[in-house]
């Protein structure tokens, strides 16, 4: 199945959206402009590309920024949105691993950076846990927050590209196996 009506296949239509709480002004906003909602290489690619540099800045409004920021871009809002979920408590530490080096390569922090032992949790008094990882984070400083918006960027770039090449290739790849059935079909043929 090509990859475009596998992408058609499982995305929701605007009109879905617009009979969906919470998503009802997506569903309005996106049926007369399907340009924003079609699987097409490039705009999946950018799509991703904007879901995954906003979803690596832990903010609370991770889709909504994504989705608004993929309709500036004319980039699917679909693949926008589902980026984001990419960045999860599974993917933190190695995405705060990577804000972090770049943080301090571009800023030259040299200092240690929120040591582990600053984050002296008590686990028998839950109440202190928010405010010991508050104080960890706030530790992190300048290399996290030059850091995050930098591994985005590098992150979503890299996205756009996977995505974008690794589409190409199944494109080619359905392309060879097509000229590959009518090569056998016309040998068959030609046989008989």
């Amino acid at each position: 199945m090509p990859a475009s009506r596998l992408a058609r296949r499982l995305l929701p239509h605007p009109d879905t959206l617009s009979k969906t709480p919470g998503l009802r002004w997506l569903g309005h906003y996106l049926a007369p402009r399907p340009w924003l909602w079609v699987a097409h290489r490039r705009r999946v690619a950018m799509g991703v590309a904007v879901g995954l540099a906003i979803g690596v800045i832990p903010l609370p409004t991770q889709m909504f920024l994504a989705a608004w920021l993929a309709i500036i871009c004319r980039a699917n809002v679909a693949a926008a949105i589902a980026a984001t979920w990419l960045t999860n408590p599974f993917t933190l530490l190695p995405i705060w691993t990577l804000a972090i080096a770049l943080g301090r390569f571009v800023s030259g922090h040299t200092g240690r950076v929120a040591p582990p032992e600053m984050l002296a949790i008590d686990w028998g008094q839950p109440d202190t846990w928010l405010a010991s990882l508050w104080s960890w984070t706030q530790a992190l400083g300048e290399p996290l927050l030059i850091g995050l918006p930098l591994a985005g960027l590098l992150l979503g770039a890299l996205a756009y590209l996977v995505v974008y090449f690794g589409w190409w290739a199944v494109i080619v790849g359905e392309r060879y196996r097509r000229l590959r059935k009518r090569a056998r079909a016309k040998a068959k043929a030609e046989a008989t």
